[in-house]
């Protein structure tokens, strides 16, 4: 026996008279049309449009003793539009709350525990892609304090209207997106009072900062 085979089908496999029988001859055959005709089809039917994705995060988060995660869809059905998710969460440098005047000098801390936003971004000129406009919103939950250990909590609805330019230094792969965004935050729960004084917020908040990440192209690019 050689690999499985009885020595005599060997020998016979390897007679050069040997010729198929006309049940093999039709299995070879049927097989043949159909790689023939899948192959026909495949290069008739040009190939479905694909999805990319992307993950990065918002470099400033990470400077204020936060965190970022931001995950993008884009569709080659709707090039000009990207779909993002990010949940977030920072605590605010004192500077930026002590600097609108109703807080000033009153020694508030924040931090935003726990966020969501919903974005998506247009992207209209072909010569110059990067550049785009978009919005959403962002739904928050925050703790503040002032220097002791009484807390309130409040939660948040942001609407927010942004613009920036995604940049691949490598042309695929890693990207840089500086941006500029306008936040109009609305309380949905207010912060308690905490020693006569409560925490107040701007109706307008500019932020601007720079996403860092990756994006995982499709097999057609």
């Amino acid at each position: 026996m050689i690999c499985g085979l009885p020595v005599t089908d060997v020998e016979v496999a390897m007679d050069p008279h040997y010729t198929l029988g006309e049940p093999m001859k039709s299995l070879l055959a049927t097989i043949l049309l159909v790689a023939i005709s899948s192959t026909a089809t495949a290069q008739e039917t040009p190939e479905q449009p694909l999805s990319a994705f992307s993950v990065s995060t918002d470099s400033l988060t990470w400077v204020i003793d936060g965190y970022s995660v931001i995950g993008t869809y884009e569709s080659r059905t709707q090039p000009y539009l990207r779909y993002h998710v990010e949940v977030f969460g920072i605590k605010l440098p004192e500077s930026l709350i002590d600097g609108y005047e109703p807080n000033t000098g009153e020694g508030w801390q924040r931090r935003i525990d726990g966020a969501i936003m919903l974005s998506v971004d247009y992207h209209p000129f072909a010569n110059l892609h990067g550049l785009h406009f978009g919005g959403g919103f962002n739904l928050q939950r925050s703790t503040v304090s002032r220097g002791g250990t009484e807390t309130s909590q409040f939660a948040t609805f942001e609407p927010v209207v942004r613009a920036g330019f995604q940049w691949f230094p490598f042309d695929q792969g890693l990207f840089l997106s500086p941006y500029f965004v306008l936040g109009f935050p609305f309380h949905l729960s207010e912060p308690q009072a905490i020693d006569g004084e409560v925490y107040e917020e701007a109706a307008i908040l500019p932020v601007g900062s720079v996403q860092i990440g990756w994006r995982f192209p499709s097999r057609n690019e």
